[in-house]
């Protein structure tokens, strides 16, 4: 199993970025406290929402759910502080944890740039695969994140086809998404056949499952099955909130990282509704609105505060993080 996977961070040395002090990030907690008390997020689907009242919420006429303090802090309590996402062997397999540093590629292009002829096109399954051998190829990259989405299948079945290729060419630990619960469920079984079994999978969860939430406060219907379903079965869930600052979250910082951390606890409550104890993920890819020009921008300064702070939020919960670095 790899530990201190970077080798500036030997022996716990590095160099970080600390923007909030830990009376700021009590301050933020008990932000996106209130607003998930008073304002509440919603949940389309009917049976997170039903899930969701078993456990003390309640609803308003609008439909959203709102949230008893004590079992937002109760789920996040439950969230392991460390776990071992495996791979396919034991050697490829990384220790999750705030004191442990890893890096991945991200996703998903629908375009690139053709190596042999250098037109931009639609992206392909084949281009699946070879990124992913690069990938599986780089030391440095510890962790495979579905690259691209591929579009010369259908899009019904787009998640399954990157599945497949992720348990074909890659030895490291993967996170997929999945588009519709139907998908979903496939894609487990097909962990189950990789691993040799489903008490196998169980045993060692070589995957986890990203789910994005509709910032601010939306958790779509999709996401609340795919993730309730990843819960069930016992595998690791990587919660990916991205809040556009200056349209889906306020323009200061402090704001968007107050909804940002509603819109990740109203997440994981329900996940450590259904499954107490499931391996979650803080997940943050903040980006800033132009306001200008209507753009969203992804390597703005802004972004990087944004990320740093979400970041020290997650250490602030002693909850492994997966966040978003350029």
């Amino acid at each position: 199993m790899k530990r201190w996977a970077h080798s500036s961070l030997m022996g716990g040395v590095g160099v970080g970025l600390n923007f909030l002090r830990e009376k700021d990030c009590e301050k933020i907690h008990e932000a996106s406290l209130e607003v998930l008390h008073d304002r509440g997020a919603y949940f389309d689907s009917e049976t997170a929402r039903e899930v969701l009242r078993d456990h003390g919420c309640w609803e308003d006429a609008d439909g959203c759910t709102h949230f008893p303090r004590t079992l937002v802090e109760s789920a996040l309590e439950a969230v392991p502080a460390e776990f071992v996402h495996r791979g396919r062997t034991p050697d490829d397999d990384i220790h999750m944890a705030q004191d442990q540093v890893y890096a991945s590629n991200f996703g998903e292009g629908i375009f690139t740039h053709d190596l042999e002829t250098g037109e931009r096109r639609s992206t392909v399954k084949q281009d699946a695969v070879d990124i992913l051998r690069v990938v599986d190829s780089l030391d440095n990259i510890h962790i495979y994140n579905r690259a691209i989405g591929p579009q010369d299948v259908p899009s019904e079945s787009a998640s399954m086809h990157n599945a497949e290729v992720a348990f074909c060419y890659t030895s490291k630990p993967m996170h997929l998404v999945s588009g519709s619960p139907f998908q979903t469920k496939k894609m487990i079984k097909m962990a189950e056949i990789a691993a040799g079994g489903k008490e196998e999978l169980k045993r060692r969860p070589r995957t986890a499952f990203n789910h994005t939430t509709i910032s601010p406060l939306r958790i779509s219907h999709e996401a609340c099955e795919n993730a309730m379903i990843v819960a069930e079965a016992g595998l690791p869930n990587h919660i990916l909130v991205m809040v556009q600052q200056g349209a889906t979250s306020p323009i200061s910082y402090a704001g968007s990282v107050a909804v940002h951390n509603a819109d990740f606890l109203a997440f994981n409550t329900l996940l450590q509704c259904v499954n107490r104890g499931n391996p979650t993920l803080y997940g943050a890819s903040a980006c800033v609105m132009d306001m200008k020009k209507g753009l969203s921008l992804v390597a703005a300064p802004e972004v990087f505060v944004l990320n740093a702070a979400m970041a020290r939020m997650s250490k602030y919960y002693n909850i492994p993080s997966y966040i978003a670095g350029g």
